[in-house]
């Protein structure tokens, strides 16, 4: 019986031993993998000593993420460094400044990849309530604060340098988009909110009445050659009235108010066909990362626009940025035509499953027939914007190991992308300019080779802001039709 309880108990202590074994068992490490998550922020750090371009961390959901220094911080509308999120007091404490941070969510959106067991960034998109997506009519405009409701939500545009209403520079990184309008119609016309009940750049009468006096929810604009005095003319904005109907997003701020930074009023306003100005918008753009890997699977490069002239073709393009000074080129995409049945001005353009890279920032819509001069200073023709969805290519086969993101094959975060510019509209230039390079920890294993830059000069702005921006009699600007350009649009200013 002795015997028999001995076999038992070194068996069962066997079994014990085995199942320690087991417990510190794992599945086989592999470096580096990539990681791609969207979650509330809980903490971020700024690493004040290496400057403007300066990285830190991010806490996603109790996750940390080094962010590089060179990262650039995509917003709602505009790119920023990651420094710019930051208020930084005499004693280099380093405050997040996101408006109600505490009491709303704010969000990121994080590309990277894990290396040596360190999460690090190549990619940040960060906004306050990422799924808000609002609907309703507009129920009341007050012309003298430029504020408007929709049923009990107070709500204004945050503008700051005032393109589409009244000037509001509280809170200038969750601005609107004022190069390419963020505040328009359903066709991509810009809309306006009167700064007063006369205003000349923004009149009631360049919205046309039915017979009863109701504004007009959808009207084609005469040639700018046909314009009546007083008529509507598509080289001014159009007011937004009591009884829009709109689609907006904003960002909370205090006195449960919203700053919009997108609108889209279901609006059919087109433009004559042919003429200018003519105006494009995005609404959605998809830009697909493709490597020769027959274990991985690729998405397609794709993207959707409205147009309010469905008779002149559309280039897609993408925008190279020189990683040294910073000068753009526009690289051709896809060319298509706007639908002309319902849904009029949809434009689709689908490049299926084909190596497009480099992947950029940014990309922009233009007209075959060139751009033009538009109201209060934009650039009317074309429409940019940066990339909000990139896909990188996909396991095939499931358990085989997590594929990295190649942020290899993305120059503007892999050699750099020339002197940096605030993405705050309102903050004056360096004084003393520097280079956007590569990121710092690269979240890679291989580390890509740069190129070696010249330190950049000093520049001095020549264009006029937005504010300022001079108009002809009743806010018209003459047309000019310009059929080759470079355009640029930054802090607020076009210049071609």
């Amino acid at each position: 019986m002795l015997a028999d309880l001995g076999v038992l108990f070194r068996r069962a202590l066997a079994l014990l031993l085995l199942a320690d074994v087991a417990y510190c068992q794992t599945a086989q490490p592999y470096d580096p993998s990539g990681f791609n998550f969207v979650g509330t922020i809980d903490a971020m750090t700024l690493n004040v000593s290496d400057g403007v371009l300066a990285g830190g961390s991010i806490t996603v959901n109790n996750i940390v993420v080094t962010v590089p220094k060179n990262l650039i911080v995509t917003l709602p509308s505009i790119n920023v460094a990651w420094s710019e999120l930051f208020t930084v007091d005499g004693n280099n404490k380093a405050t997040p400044n996101l408006p109600l941070l505490g009491t709303v969510s704010w969000e990121a959106t994080i590309f990277g990849n894990i290396v040596s067991g360190q999460r690090i960034a190549g990619i940040v998109y960060i906004i306050q309530e990422s799924t808000q997506f609002l609907q309703g009519f507009v129920t009341k405009i007050d012309y003298t604060t430029g504020h408007f409701w929709v049923d009990t939500l107070e709500c204004l545009l945050n503008d700051p340098v005032g393109r589409f209403g009244i000037a509001y520079t509280d809170n200038p990184l969750w601005t609107v988009d004022p190069d390419s309008p963020s505040i328009r119609a359903s066709t991509g016309v810009p809309l306006c909110i009167p700064r007063n009940a006369t205003d000349s750049e923004c009149p009631l009468t360049n919205r046309p009445t039915d017979g009863n006096g109701f504004y007009l929810t959808a009207f084609t604009f005469p040639a700018p050659d046909l314009v009546e005095p007083g008529g509507p003319d598509p080289r001014i904005m159009v007011p937004i009235v009591v009884g829009d109907y709109i689609t907006f997003s904003g960002t909370k701020i205090a006195g449960d108010i919203l700053a919009v930074y997108s609108l889209e009023a279901n609006l059919g306003i087109y433009t004559a066909p042919g003429t200018q100005p003519a105006y494009v918008t995005c609404e959605a753009a998809n830009y697909a990362i493709v490597v020769a890997d027959p274990t991985l699977e690729a998405d397609e490069t794709r993207a959707t626009a409205m147009v309010s002239d469905p008779t002149t073709p559309i280039q897609w393009y993408a925008i190279d940025v020189d990683p040294c000074t910073g000068e753009e080129t526009q690289r051709d995409l896809l060319l298509a035509q706007g639908s002309g049945t319902a849904p009029i001005g949809r434009t689709v353009f689908r490049l299926g499953k084909v190596d497009a890279n480099p992947a950029t920032r940014q990309v922009g819509f233009r007209y075959t027939n060139g751009v033009s001069p538009g109201p209060r200073g934009l650039v009317a023709g074309q429409f940019e914007q940066p990339i909000f969805v990139y896909t990188f290519p996909e396991l095939i086969d499931f358990g085989a190991n997590e594929p990295a993101n190649q942020f290899q094959l993305m120059p503007y975060i892999a050699q750099g992308s020339g002197p940096f510019e605030y993405g705050n509209f309102l903050e004056p230039p360096l004084p003393t300019p520097t280079i956007v390079g590569q990121l710092d920890p690269w979240p890679g294993a291989i580390v890509p080779g740069t190129t070696s830059c010249a330190p950049p000069s000093s520049t001095t702005a020549t264009t006029s802001s937005a504010s300022s921006t001079p108009t002809g009699p009743a806010g018209i600007t003459d047309v000019i039709n310009i059929l080759s350009a470079t355009t640029r649009n930054q802090k607020g200013r076009s210049t071609f």
